[in-house]
């Protein structure tokens, strides 16, 4: 199981770093066009992005990221605000933001499956941290309060997101994007919430991608007699090999970032979330009543249901998600 795990999370975080692959190319492209009127091929991008990156995931020590991860949260808090900021305050006409969202439509009928794996991919680092977030914690007495303080972040995390969804669809309408920076109106605001957010995204990679390179050259690499630079060298020629892989992928999905993260969620975190946990907890507590090891299995199978039929549309109606 620990091996399926790893390897879950590893495939989990490789997808997030490959939807960065798709991001921030796209807001580059937006903001080298308003800035200068010229439209340049998310690829150059792209191109500068793989080779910029490749160093950082050299990087073995996370905590030489401390300064990048303080400055990434200070971009996207900005972001996030301006985002909101504008949908709040935007000229509605006769119409008003309240009129808007009472308006908006409750289920979109042509993308609907996209919605199950994307919830799951929202949450990949809930998923994949939780029982480290948990372990790290020093005393027993703290240890014993974190699932009632974890319930209370997640429930005020998804609060924020249910506002801020339901804000910014209802005031950019629905031709909004999945990346919502491409759907800003267009301005010195705009452009300079793109350039933060893809400042933040470029300098989160190493963070995200940190976990999945650590266990994939762990289960790739040999143990031998070979000296600390020989191994070392080869470690980071994987590693940078690794990312290309990545880039090369975001190329050829650079208009279905929609479809992406909705295929990682459904294919990945379903089961990291739903199958796995529940089905490790029947096998490691025996003993529990079997009201618990039922309802257990029973999350199994919907975990199941949902991962079957959430990839299975998704990779159908691929084409419909195209951006």
């Amino acid at each position: 199981w620990a091996v399926v795990v790893s390897f879950g999370i590893a495939v989990l975080q490789f997808g997030v770093c490959l939807t960065y692959f798709i991001f921030i190319p796209e807001n580059m492209v937006q903001v080298t066009k308003t800035i200068s009127g010229v439209t340049l091929p998310q690829g150059y991008f792209l191109i500068c992005m793989i080779v910029m990156e490749i160093p950082f995931a050299w990087i073995r020590d996370i905590r030489r990221l401390h300064m990048t991860n303080i400055l990434a949260t200070l971009l996207i808090a900005f972001g996030l605000a301006s985002c909101l900021g504008i949908a709040l305050f935007k000229d509605y006409g006769d119409s008003s933001l309240v009129e808007q969202i009472t308006e908006l439509q409750p289920v979109n009928h042509d993308t609907w499956f996209m919605f199950i794996g994307t919830s799951f991919y929202m949450f990949e680092g809930s998923i994949t941290l939780v029982v480290p977030l948990q372990e790290a914690v020093f005393t027993r007495e703290d240890k014993a309060k974190f699932p009632a303080l974890n319930n209370k972040v997640m429930c005020s995390i998804v609060t924020f997101y249910i506002f801020f969804a339901t804000t910014c669809w209802a005031a950019y309408g629905d031709g909004i994007k999945t990346a919502l920076t491409a759907s800003l109106p267009p301005g010195t605001l705009a452009t300079s919430v793109q350039i933060a957010y893809s400042v933040a995204v470029f300098f989160t990679f190493p963070l995200q991608a940190f976990p999945a390179l650590e266990v994939t050259l762990r289960t790739t690499t040999r143990k031998t007699e070979k000296d600390a630079a020989t191994a070392l060298f080869q470690r980071n020629v994987k590693a940078s090999f690794l990312i290309i892989g990545l880039g090369v992928i975001g190329y050829f999905a650079q208009d279905y970032l929609g479809n992406v993260a909705s295929l990682l969620g459904s294919l990945v975190g379903v089961p990291i979330g739903l199958i796995f946990p529940n089905l490790m907890h029947n096998i490691l507590a025996k003993d529990s009543p079997s009201g618990v090891r039922t309802l257990n299995y029973c999350v199994v199978a919907v975990g199941v249901v949902a991962t079957i039929v959430a990839s299975t549309t998704t990779i159908l109606n691929w084409s419909e998600g195209a951006e």
